[in-house]
């Protein structure tokens, strides 16, 4: 299992934590957008889409535990 000791474990820690943030910001700017959906099928879709954000936020999050 890879540790944060090295420049290798350092690294994917800062890709991890930079993937965080940008998933964290697409996750509320999605979350305001199906709030503000009009439309029945676009709300269904806005609501996919932030489902897929919020399981990749949690796949990197588990990844950032098991560095630690």
């Amino acid at each position: 299992m890879p540790t944060d000791s090295g420049p290798h474990g350092e690294n994917e820690q800062h890709e991890i934590r930079g993937s965080l943030e940008v998933l964290f910001t697409l996750r509320e700017e999605f979350a305001q957008w199906v709030e503000e959906a009009q439309d029945a099928s676009k709300k269904e879709a806005l609501e996919n889409v932030l489902a897929h954000i919020e399981a990749l936020e949690s796949e990197y999050r588990i990844r950032q535990e098991k560095l630690k």
